[in-house]
């Protein structure tokens, strides 16, 4: 499956959020089957790194980095400060296309 949870860019406490998140996430996947694997589409954390834990798990596919909103130039930037995530930027990467 597929786990797609986002924390609002704009959110005052969008850092204290994701801490939750992460460590709500962390006790789900403990509680999997070995045999069972996930992918998930998280916002680019706050904090560099943050979902390295779920990077790491051997219950995780892949985490994938959904732009939230950001802009191509800072979706890429702080997609480039988290090891490990891919990134799913649909709308940062359609900015400035025409037709």
């Amino acid at each position: 499956p597929i786990i797609e949870p986002e924390v609002d860019i704009k959110a005052p406490n969008k850092d204290m959020c994701e801490k939750e998140l992460l460590e709500c996430l962390l006790a789900e996947l403990d509680d999997l089957r070995p045999c069972d694997k996930v992918i998930f589409k998280l916002t680019l954390p706050t904090v560099p790194n943050l979902y390295r834990p779920l990077v790491c798990h051997p219950k995780t596919m892949r985490v994938v980095a959904l732009s939230g909103g950001f802009d191509r130039a800072d979706a890429c930037k702080k997609l480039a400060e988290n090891a490990g995530m891919i990134a799913s930027f649909s709308r940062a990467f359609t900015e400035g296309l025409n037709a």
